[in-house]
């Protein structure tokens, strides 16, 4: 009788342990319904046989399996800790840079900067001595025209020198008024007024750099003896030169302020220590720049390049600049009146051109090249107002003097102009550095057209004590060159010197930097020739020498090794290749037989 399974119900043989679908054992269940088959077999005799119902599987319930427990999830871990303690952040280049100058030598730039600050105090003292002819009631002090000098010499670095009335001077136009009676209006009045004076007094300037240098000098020796340090060293000992200077400057610019007799003088403290960190700056890096290792250099050719072409310029203004002030100096000695001029001021002419004599240098060679020396005058009034202005140039020195003058101010010209070539194409080393030599000399050249001149500007104002506003006036003078002038004439003789100078320094037999030392090339080595040898004579075109299959070695010389030469299997020719003909050697064709006799056959 089947059974069914416990697990699957699917009916299996009673007999079978196993389901047959599920593959589960089912001897325990089968038991059972072996039992329960017995029981219902046997007839009960009381009852009436009932058709036996269906047997319905049993089906054991599964118990529900519980899912398995989860371990406890460890919170989450952060990063490894890193092998090493990170450090403190570096500094960027520029702050390590500002570091390393202001942990450096501040006694070693004091000293070099106090030669240029040193100049200046000597210089006022010297020039605050003279009375300039006051009399014996000094109405300036020696204290006041030292302050007055010292804002007179701050010019050269770019300061100003600026006079102001104070307000309330009292002055009025009244009978009681220092202009006289007849004129009374009733009532006084105030008077205000203020002028500047501009002019670069170029020598003390040339002075100052000078000093400087001879201070920064004795400083990078200083620094070249000790050990070698950053790259840098040489620019971190400029910027505190500098620095310096320019903290020295703004005191004696402050200094150099004085108030007499209600006006009162100022010398742009602020401007002038601007020109002082500028031009030390310049001077500094200048000289210092090789204090260190060339790291530095190797890596910028370009500023390289940059540094030695101004320094030819340089070399090249300086010398252009001593034969102009020769040039100028006598000139101005040669001037009439200068005797009168002595003794109504009590200044010599000379000592004024003496401090001046660059700029009159400037001027010379401008006016030499063509620029004109201009003069504009303009002025305004209650009564009107007008503007002049007048040129100097050759045509003028031509009426002033004669023809001759216009020829040696074309000669300095010339001159001037072939020792700038002749200096760039000596120490250049390339067309490029030539040229960015040359320009660097025009731009020198404008910036000192432009400062070498001379300015001044005068303002005044009254006022009633009623409040209606009295009379003004002012004026302004400019003397010195034309700056387009300049730049166009500059432009063209600068232009054509660069371009002519290298050919006249080679037809003169000079070598340019730019040109290299000739090199001969390395011959064969001659074998000396004995003098009963004759000489064959050498034709043009060499012999071929006779090509033989052996070479023969000399005798007792080993004959060098042949590299082995792989052979090519030369090409078969196939029954497909038409017109094909074998390549080398060819064997030799057999020799054709002789035709026999007809009668041979019979």
């Amino acid at each position: 009788m089947a059974s069914y399974c416990p697990h699957c119900g699917a009916p299996s043989p009673a007999e079978a342990r196993f389901c047959m679908r599920c593959g589960r054992e089912r001897v325990a269940v089968a038991s059972d319904a072996s039992d329960v088959s017995d029981a219902s077999e046997a007839p009960d005799a009381s009852a009436p046989e009932v058709s036996a119902a269906p047997e319905v599987p049993e089906v054991s319930a599964v118990s529900p399996v519980a899912p398995p427990a989860v371990p406890p999830v460890a919170p989450p871990v952060g990063p490894p800790p890193p092998a090493y303690a990170p450090g403190p952040a570096r500094p960027s280049p520029v702050g390590a840079f500002l570091g390393r100058t202001f942990r450096g030598d501040w006694a070693g730039a004091a000293q070099a900067a106090l030669w240029p600050v040193g100049l200046l105090l000597v210089s006022a003292v010297a020039l605050g001595i003279p009375k300039y002819g006051q009399d014996s009631e000094e109405f300036v002090g020696f204290g006041d025209r030292l302050r007055i000098a010292l804002a007179l010499l701050l010019q050269a670095l770019g300061g100003g020198f600026e006079v102001k009335a104070a307000s309330g001077s009292g002055y009025g136009y009244g009978s009681g008024t220092g202009f006289g009676g007849g004129y009374d209006q009733g009532a006084a009045g105030d008077v205000t007024g203020g002028g500047s004076f501009s002019l670069v007094p170029l020598t003390v300037t040339v002075l100052w750099i000078a000093a400087l240098c001879v201070g920064v000098r004795l400083l990078r020796g200083r620094l070249a003896v000790r050990a070698p340090g950053s790259p840098t060293a040489g620019l971190e000992a400029a910027v505190r030169v500098a620095l310096l200077v320019t903290g020295a400057v703004l005191l004696l610019g402050l200094f150099a302020q004085p108030t007499i007799a209600g006006v009162e003088i100022s010398a742009s403290p602020a401007l002038s220590a601007l020109g002082a960190l500028l031009l030390s700056l310049a001077v500094a890096c200048g000289v210092l720049h090789r204090v260190g290792p060339d790291q530095w250099w190797a890596a910028h050719p370009g500023a390289r390049t940059l540094l030695r072409a101004t320094g030819t310029a340089l070399r090249a203004l300086t010398v252009v600049l001593a034969l102009c002030s020769v040039v100028a100096f006598i000139t101005v000695a040669r001037l009439d009146d200068l005797d009168q001029a002595w003794s109504a001021d009590g200044v010599s002419p000379l000592l004024v051109a003496l401090l001046v004599l660059p700029n009159l240098a400037v001027l010379a060679l401008g006016l030499s090249w063509g620029v004109p020396v201009g003069a504009r005058a303009q002025g305004s009034s209650p009564y009107g107002g007008g503007y002049e202005h007048h040129a100097f140039g050759l045509s003028e020195l031509a009426d002033v003097t004669n023809a001759w003058a216009v020829v040696g101010a074309l000669a300095l010209g010339v001159v001037c102009a072939l020792i700038l070539g002749v200096v760039a194409a000596r120490r250049s080393t390339s067309r490029g550095e030539q040229l960015l030599a040359a320009g660097v000399f025009l731009g020198l050249f404008l910036i000192l057209a432009g400062l070498g001149g001379l300015g001044t500007e005068m303002s005044g104002s009254t006022s009633s004590d009623f409040g209606s506003s009295g009379l003004s006036a002012g004026g302004t003078l400019d003397a010195g060159l034309s700056f387009p002038e300049a730049l166009l004439f500059g432009l063209l003789w600068i232009s054509a010197a660069t371009f002519v100078a290298p050919y006249l320094v080679r037809v003169a037999g000079g070598r340019t930097g730019m040109s290299a030392p000739p090199t001969v090339p390395p011959g064969p080595p001659v074998s000396p020739v004995s003098p009963v040898s004759p000489v064959s004579p050498v034709s043009p075109v060499p012999p071929v020498p006779p090509v033989s299959p052996v070479p023969q070695t000399p005798v007792g010389r080993p004959m060098p090794p042949v590299p082995p030469v792989p052979s090519t299997p030369a090409h078969t020719p196939t029954a497909y290749d038409l017109h094909a003909f074998p390549l080398g050697p060819q064997p030799p064709a057999a020799a054709p037989k002789p035709a026999a006799a007809p009668w041979s056959g019979l």
